[in-house]
């Protein structure tokens, strides 16, 4: 299917997304590429328990045209009940529309589930589960744990499509899933930038030794060992400067932990940047990028297709990291980034040969802006809804139909 007949068929389709959402992410970014190809979309977002400062809400585009926002009402409930709030928020904002949706994309299992359920009344035609995250151990409660899985296995039984961010997950699934009745066809969607949006300055104009994170602050993250590394590193290099871009249940820890080492003129704290374009323009600002996940078998990253490290490589930023994500071997071996050990001098020693020679520092810079050019957006959405509208409807959609 060429990309002109993807968007004629696009142009006479009704779609809706339905997501968990943070500040950025990929289900927001599909909602940016859909809303001017397709005849209507709503998009459905329920924040994540951290954002307590949003609700849940709906945007309704008509042929590129925002013409309805709602928000929910304000309410405070436990995190179990959570969950049957942003079920009747979905499928009251859904069958409000009064439109038949041609397709539906959930950015977890629970909001393609909920779609699974609104397909059962005839009002959906296919159903996409896009999966940004998966690890068998998601919840420490045991019984969220199951309805995880549960969840999970209902799609894979009953979703027409499974995007994938990585293989990892599709491998991951397989084994933990054994015995699976039926699984949907698994493609794999990589996680995608924005790339000719985003600034790639030439070192001359960015900032000295400044080196960035972006994302969520977790303990995962490995933060806590850069920073512990920062006394190391400015021995040689004293304009040395991190900059960490997010929020998050570690951040407390993380300004205890810099007001202790006594390296606070070299961190700042941006927090939660609203206009993700914002957050770009500082990515290419920078020299370095970061991303020292700490190594743990539980993890989903070790699954994952985090985005902060495509953001980091369109804006040309050599990153460090550790080899948890499935992308990180891949990056090393096109000399885009360097593996550390998870530890403080083996950390501090890859960021001195990064920032110390400045051939090997610009030759990085090109080869991860080269690297990056395959993700963008308009190709990674594009080919991965070429073969989801290729791929015909579920039986039990036609029975339905009939």
């Amino acid at each position: 299917m060429e990309k002109t007949a993807l968007q004629d068929k696009l142009s006479s389709m009704n779609v809706v997304i339905a997501s968990h959402v943070f500040a950025s992410g990929p289900s927001l970014d599909l909602e940016e590429y859909l809303k001017d190809k397709v005849r209507y979309l709503l998009y459905i977002g329920h924040p994540f328990a951290e954002r307590t400062d949003v609700r849940s809400f709906c945007r309704e585009y008509r042929k590129g045209t925002l013409v309805r926002k709602h928000e929910a009402y304000p309410v405070r409930l436990s995190s179990f009940f959570v969950y049957f709030k942003e079920a009747f928020y979905t499928m009251f904002w859904l069958l409000f529309t009064r439109e038949k949706i041609d397709l539906y994309i959930g950015s977890d299992n629970y909001m393609a589930y909920l779609g699974l359920l609104a397909k059962k009344t005839g009002r959906v035609r296919k159903v996409v589960l896009y999966t940004i995250d998966f690890v068998p151990k998601r919840f420490k409660n045991p019984a969220l744990n199951w309805l995880y899985h549960f969840f999970d296995r209902e799609c894979l039984n009953k979703c027409d499509m499974v995007w994938n961010v990585s293989s990892a997950i599709t491998q991951a699934r397989e084994e933990y899933y054994r015995g699976l009745r039926r699984c949907a066809k698994q493609i794999v969607v990589p996680l995608g930038i924005w790339h000719d949006r985003i600034s790639k300055l030439p070192f001359t104009k960015r900032s000295e030794n400044k080196i960035i994170f972006l994302g969520h602050l977790l303990e995962k993250q490995g933060l806590s060992l850069v920073i512990e590394a920062l006394p190391l590193i400015a021995r040689k290099l004293p304009s040395l400067k991190l900059v960490i871009i997010g929020t998050g249940p570690f951040e407390r820890h993380l300004k205890l932990l810099v007001a202790k080492l006594r390296v606070g003129r070299r961190v700042e704290f941006r927090g939660y940047v609203e206009n993700h374009r914002d957050v770009e323009e500082e990515l290419s600002d920078s020299t370095i990028a970061v991303a020292m996940y700490k190594p743990d078998p539980e993890s989903f990253t070790y699954f994952a297709d985090p985005a902060k490290i495509k953001n980091y490589l369109s804006a040309g930023l050599p990153v460090i990291l550790t080899d948890v994500p499935p992308i990180a071997e891949e990056i090393a071996q096109k000399r885009c980034a360097l593996i550390a050990k998870y530890d403080v001098y083996d950390f501090a020693d890859k960021v001195d040969a990064l920032l110390t020679d400045r051939r090997m520092l610009s030759e990085y810079s090109k080869n991860a802006i080269k690297f990056a050019e395959q993700f963008d957006w308009d190709k990674v959405f594009t080919e991965a809804l070429e073969k989801t509208l290729q791929q015909p409807a579920s039986s039990l959609l036609l029975k339905q139909k009939n």
